[in-house]
């Protein structure tokens, strides 16, 4: 049976993995207690210290998921239950890093410094009911700053919009000048951009009537390198501005930053410099650490599907589903991958058998593609174990690729634990040479 082409269209666009859902989407389903393991789940624990702090406080919160595992749809749920809550009026500001700071460079405080500044003033300016690409603001600041270097100070704009800030993220000589101007003169670059806060927070409490005041800045959880050359490079700038200046990170209102998950394994105490647990959005649970199936996170996902596309008419049923839901090891961002490939590929519906063994094949070649033979032991280890591989730092630094690139995944029930991704495990024997050791 053929299916419209408009209605394949209209599934295929449902399973974008790249779009992130709003608080009240029709595609979202609550993944936490059972699926994920944890009663409170990740918004309620992060409002929790919010609530627990009083509104004029400065709390700094951080929060990691890989991506795609619906870390910013979390985000968005936080600000709506923010300022939904009217026992606390609350202006939620959500930040996209990666509009601003090139992802796959080093990254500095100052990158982070200032674009809270401008994303805050601009904030306040709409609050106000001005135009605030009328009123340069903060960017009219900054580049009267960098001016002051002679290289510099005829690189000319007319006006001080959000050209400054694409420049500084898209282009690698003027950003290197950039910041090493910013660095020569940091104290003053650092007090200018904290004074723009201050103020912003003070207009913002003002024009939108409310006392709290709370950054989400999301995005720097994907800081990874192009070049695995660079990794070192890369990750060393993150673990610098966590670590190095988890002070200067505490802006003049509440924030909560997304980072890296490597960062919070490899590095001991990072809790602690912000006084307090970071928090971690696992993956949805496929199976028990025995590795037995775990039937309510199997149910989630399909409801998962189930709101996207007519599981009748491309799967002909649910056991035809099911395969797909365990390869994707809970991850949602692969599940949606995995579905978008079946939608591409089958020539007729509902899909047989052999046409999802094939896409989970093909995804699982993709993975296995990136598996070094250095990496084999350590991905061993954690089947073996379901825990972090406990060695020198060449091996801890081995780990935090593997997390990076997604071939192992953490869970959690009453204790957080690692798996290696179902489609790492479906491609030993097809494609690892050697091949993963059997479990004893």
């Amino acid at each position: 049976m053929q299916l419209p082409i408009d209605e394949l269209r209209r599934f295929v666009k449902h399973c974008d993995p790249s779009e992130p859902l709003s608080a009240d989407h029709a595609f979202y389903v609550p993944l936490d207690a059972d699926a994920r393991g944890g009663d409170q789940g990740c918004v309620g624990r992060l409002k929790r210290t919010l609530d627990l702090a009083g509104p004029l406080e400065q709390t700094c919160q951080l929060f990691t998921g890989f991506p795609g595992a619906g870390k910013t749809t979390e985000l968005m749920r936080l600000q709506h239950a923010l300022e939904a809550d009217r026992s606390e009026a609350t202006r939620a500001v959500y930040i996209d890093f990666e509009q601003y700071i090139d992802r796959f460079s080093p990254i500095t405080i100052s990158d982070v410094l200032r674009v809270c500044a401008y994303v805050l003033d601009r904030e306040a300016t709409i609050a106000e009911s001005k135009d605030p690409d009328a009123r340069p603001g903060y960017l009219e600041r900054l580049w009267h700053f960098l001016r002051q270097d002679v290289h510099l100070k005829d690189f000319g704009y007319s006006n001080f919009g959000p050209e400054l800030l694409f420049e500084l993220r898209d282009n690698p000589t003027f950003r290197e000048r950039a910041r090493e101007v910013m660095s020569l003169r940091f104290q003053q670059f650092a007090e200018e951009a904290v004074s723009t806060m201050a103020a912003a927070v003070v207009r913002l409490r003002a024009a939108a009537m409310c006392e709290r005041v709370v950054v989400l800045a999301d995005s720097l959880e994907k800081l990874t390198p192009v070049r695995e050359e660079d990794r070192r490079l890369v990750e060393s700038s993150v673990e610098a501005l966590f670590l190095q200046h988890a002070r200067l990170l505490q802006i003049p209102c509440h924030v909560i930053y997304t980072f890296p998950f490597w960062l919070g394994f490899r590095t001991a105490g990072l809790g602690s410099a912000y006084h307090q647990e970071t928090v971690i959005l696992p993956m949805v649970k496929v199976r028990t650490r025995e590795g037995e199936p775990w039937t309510p996170g199997i149910a989630r996902l399909e409801e998962i599907v189930r709101r996207r596309l007519d599981v009748d008419r491309v799967f002909g049923s649910a056991e035809r589903l099911r395969p797909l839901l365990e390869a994707s090891g809970g991850y949602p961002r692969d599940l949606l991958r995995l579905l978008r490939e079946v939608l591409f590929q089958a020539t007729s519906f509902p899909v047989t058998a052999e046409d999802v063994e094939r896409v989970i094949s093909q995804l699982s070649q993709s993975y296995a593609d990136v598996v070094r033979s250095t990496d084999i032991p350590l991905l061993d280890e954690v089947e073996r174990t379901n825990s972090m591989p406990l060695g020198d730092n060449d091996q801890t630094q081995a780990f935090g690729r593997l997390l990076d690139r997604w071939l192992v995944l953490a869970y959690r029930d009453d204790r957080r634990w690692y798996g290696v991704h179902p489609l790492v495990a479906a491609a030993r024997d097809r494609f690892l040479r050697p091949p993963l050791q059997e479990l004893p």
